[in-house]
């Protein structure tokens, strides 16, 4: 599962449309009571086993509940949500669940686009509503009412080509952690005495290319630093938290030479550098990988060890002109069964399903050695992504910002984190 910058130009326009029409089409719209009922969901992905699964578990539901003939998936890419979302809704045919990154809940959540799913989930017979992990559906909690169900919490982790590490005679991130010294200054250290002796980047951030902010996460959030605060109402991007972060990454690209500088290239998995950090879902890209790898959580700072957890979720929206028999689907789709047949894809947020023999499932890549520090450390330390009211235009702020003014060499990052402050705070 891939989380990108997504929340681009394109919504810019649509979102005073979002904001305009979900504002009155929740409450005030009629239920239709056909009971030749069509439901269509929007999601991401175009990849035919995870479809294959989405349908079959739609054709279980529909054999159970008879009202609903029809169900179809709309595949889309992740940039084009919103204004795809949005148009259909202008248009009078709104689709009636969707997926939603988490970057977006707060602005979904605020323009009343979405379905309050609390009430059918707890009156669903075997759902188990307690069973959601309570820290990782926050961010779609607003008092009892729950706004979307988490169906993919991925960790950003660390993976690690062995081969290199080995080459280069340096201490790679197992050897660190064994010596109980996995922090990032370590890891900066380590991945400069890789790059010396080998003339290639110790670390690069998987899609990345220095314009989505959301991947520097895990090293902000082990220096107890994020561009803004909880509530989404004030830029912390100045803070100091912010800076001594900030200038380590700006260090290692500028300074150091060991992460690649903007406009450079380098595949880790195609062998071309040390480490790199990404999601989970991202190992099936080592299926043909000619190199020994490893994976661990992200290393340590100052604030601690925290995971950077992404995330997406099914919802239900207010718009829909099925909005009960859609709600009912998205309870069927996120029960433990299956959640658990659609965990071999997306990493759940079940109590129960959160182990490594299930996150492992049928990955030829995975073992359940690799994964387990990683699901101990997201359950005890995960940080979900933060969100914002304006996430499209505090994301263009920021990452055009962080480009213009950190994002170069011999920047004055202190005087820098400023203009990037004044940049995003308009939209918070």
């Amino acid at each position: 599962m891939r989380f990108n910058r997504a929340l681009a130009a394109p919504l810019a326009a649509a979102a005073s449309v979002l904001m305009a029409l979900t504002g009155c089409s929740g409450s005030g719209q009629s239920e239709s009571s056909d009971s030749d009922v069509h439901l269509r969901m929007v999601m991401w992905t175009s990849n035919p086993a995870q479809l294959a699964a989405f349908r079959s578990i739609a054709d279980e539901f529909m054999q159970q509940n008879h009202s609903v003939t029809k169900i179809d998936f709309q595949s889309i890419t992740l940039d084009q949500l919103n204004t795809v979302l949005t148009t259909q809704i202008q248009a009078g045919d709104p689709p009636d669940l969707s997926w939603l990154p988490v970057e977006s809940s707060r602005q979904y959540i605020k323009a009343g686009a979405l379905a309050d799913a609390a009430p059918v989930l707890k009156s669903t017979d075997g759902y188990d509503y307690d069973d959601l992990t309570p820290s990782l559906a926050s961010r779609w909690k607003v008092g009892d009412a729950l706004y979307g169900v988490p169906f993919s919490t991925g960790p950003l982790v660390m993976y690690y080509n062995k081969d290199l590490y080995a080459k280069a005679g340096v201490k790679s991130p197992a050897d660190l952690i064994a010596e109980n010294n996995w922090t990032w200054e370590s890891f900066r250290q380590s991945s400069k005495q890789l790059t010396d002796k080998l003339s290639i980047p110790g670390y690069v951030l998987n899609d990345f290319d220095f314009k989505n902010w959301t991947r520097l996460l895990p090293l902000l959030y082990s220096y107890g630093a994020s561009a803004w605060n909880d509530d989404a109402t004030k830029c912390t991007a100045d803070s100091p938290e912010f800076l001594k972060a900030i200038s380590l990454f700006h260090d290692m690209v500028f300074t150091d030479k060991s992460s690649p500088v903007p406009g450079q290239q380098a595949d880790f998995w195609g062998g071309q550098a040390g480490a790199t950090t990404a999601f989970l879902g991202s190992s099936s890209l080592l299926k043909d990988a000619k190199f020994k790898f490893g994976m661990v959580p992200t290393p340590t700072g100052p604030a601690g060890d925290t995971q950077a957890l992404g995330q997406s979720s099914i919802v239900t929206l207010a718009a829909s002109k099925h909005k009960q028999a859609a709600l009912q689907f998205l309870a069927f789709l996120t029960n433990k069964q299956n959640s658990a047949k659609l965990a071999q894809f997306y990493p759940p947020i079940r109590g129960s399903l959160l182990n490594p023999k299930t996150l492992v499932g049928t990955s030829t890549i995975l073992t359940e050695d690799l994964v387990a520090p990683i699901v101990a450390a997201a359950k005890s330390t995960g940080k979900i992504f933060p969100s914002a009211t304006d996430a499209t235009g505090v994301a263009d702020a920021l990452n055009s910002s962080l480009d213009k003014y950190v994002y170069v060499p011999n920047a004055d990052l202190p005087d820098a984190l400023k203009k990037v402050c004044a940049a995003v705070s308009p939209h918070l």
